[in-house]
């Protein structure tokens, strides 16, 4: 047993320097989120924006510096880089307004979770007549809610709100059916669209 542990162990250590090197190279990704995300203290102001660009800038110009001594890590230095200057316009944008959050994490599992309710109520696949049918609407449909919820809900109904509502409700829902065969069927989509002015001009004194 003792010749099969040396066996493992020996095989392991041409991974060593690799493994080091890209557990180095994985902090300064948790180092770049920190620095993205700072915690909030109880007492302490929420860091400006400026002051975030700032740290991140610095931070990224010793990687730079370190990368000039460490030909091993320039190639991911230089990708860091690259990413970070391409993003750099709009990656700052959530520190100005706070109502906006610094991911999309949440709303992709959000929306993840809906599909997958869809999925198991109407055992298909596809869930691209379910948005057709409520576009934007769809995030106010909870299956979980109970009875109690949804009439709570219903108390707060103002009917003049509503339908206001609900004729945006029908021009956003037609805009998305019309995108919808236009991108399956652009011929009959067409045909359909020429059809209509030919009545319009026709009608037209």
């Amino acid at each position: 047993m003792l010749d099969q542990l040396l066996a493992v162990v020996q095989r392991r250590q041409p991974f060593t320097a690799p493994y080091r090197r890209l557990h180095h190279q994985r902090n300064w990704l948790v180092q770049l989120d920190r620095l993205l995300d700072p915690p909030e203290g109880e007492g302490q102001p929420r860091p400006t924006r400026r002051e975030i660009q700032y740290q991140v800038k610095a931070f990224l110009s010793q990687l730079e510096r370190h990368a000039q001594h460490h030909p091993a890590d320039a190639a991911v230095v230089a990708h860091i880089g690259a990413t970070f200057r391409q993003r750099w316009p709009r990656l700052f944008a959530c520190y100005a307004w706070p109502e906006r959050y610094r991911t999309n994490n949440e709303l992709e599992t959000f929306f993840g979770r809906l599909r997958t309710r869809q999925r198991q109520i109407h055992g298909r696949k596809s869930v691209h007549e379910f948005i057709l049918r409520y576009g934007e609407w769809a995030v106010f449909l909870d299956p979980s809610e109970s009875l109690e919820q949804v009439l709570k809900r219903f108390q707060q109904f103002d009917q003049v709100e509503y339908d206001r509502e609900y004729e945006r409700f029908l021009k956003t829902q037609h805009r998305l059916q019309v995108l919808y065969r236009f991108r399956h069927h652009p011929r009959r989509c067409l045909k359909e669209l020429e059809h209509q002015w030919a009545e319009v001009v026709r009608r037209k004194p």
